[in-house]
């Protein structure tokens, strides 16, 4: 039984269409036909992603001989660990873009209403910096991820970070335009800090838009590269 046979059967067995296989392994359901005509085989990662998917060995997947899901041997161990450390650094990454975003706030509602003038501005200053200093190791952690698996990153996480990255200056750049003051988030009366958070969401909106446009370039430039190989 070849590798294109086995993965229909997994894949009806498990009562999986293309299309759910497909988004389980972040590719076109494209992909998934030509794997199971046999037209292409899968990238050493997205076996192994298979593998973990169907409860069966890579061995068993892409040997011929082996017509039961019963072989001890794991290939393309390198890109497993990579997969792995990828996903650790993901999380990372939102946690600290979460953690700059909460500081900033602490920062500033601990010290905003004993100050005034210069003073208020220099902790709304001080505090918009540290945030972005602590979101820029979620940066760092975020490159990291992207060069070990690419394929790996997700729309959403990119999203979910992006959008607490883009708080704190939407926030400050409000707050100068409402008043001259520099603040994290929009802090004076309801009317004012409402307005503040419908920019920002207006601001998330027009980010998700353009991420998902830019994803499906990508997607299609990755499959049509993949076509002509």
């Amino acid at each position: 039984m070849t590798f294109n046979e086995k993965l229909t059967r997994l894949r009806k067995t498990s009562g999986m269409s293309q299309e759910d296989l497909a988004e389980r392994l972040d590719v076109s359901r494209q992909a998934i036909s030509k794997w199971e005509t046999g037209d292409s085989i899968p990238e050493c990662d997205k076996i192994i992603m298979l593998g973990g998917i169907f409860n069966v060995t890579t061995d068993y997947l892409l040997k011929d001989e082996l017509q039961t899901p019963d072989a001890k041997v794991i290939m393309c161990e390198k890109p497993d660990r990579n997969n792995f450390i990828s996903k650790i650094l993901q999380f990372f990454s939102t946690f600290f873009y979460a953690v700059g975003l909460l500081v900033s706030w602490i920062i500033w509602l601990n010290e905003c209403g004993n100050l005034s003038g210069y003073a208020r501005s220099a902790i709304g200053s001080m505090s918009i910096i540290t945030g972005w200093l602590l979101q820029s190791v979620g940066i760092a952690f975020y490159y990291v991820a992207k060069k070990l698996n690419r394929s790996n990153l997700k729309l959403k996480q990119v999203f979910l970070n992006v959008a607490l990255w883009i708080f704190i200056p939407i926030s400050a750049f409000y707050n100068i335009c409402m008043d001259m003051k520099f603040a994290p988030y929009p802090y004076r009366d309801l009317y004012y800090s409402l307005w503040g958070w419908f920019f920002y969401l207006i601001a998330v909106g027009v980010t998700g838009i353009i991420l998902l446009i830019i994803y499906k370039k990508r997607k299609k430039i990755a499959e049509s590269e993949k076509e002509n190989i």
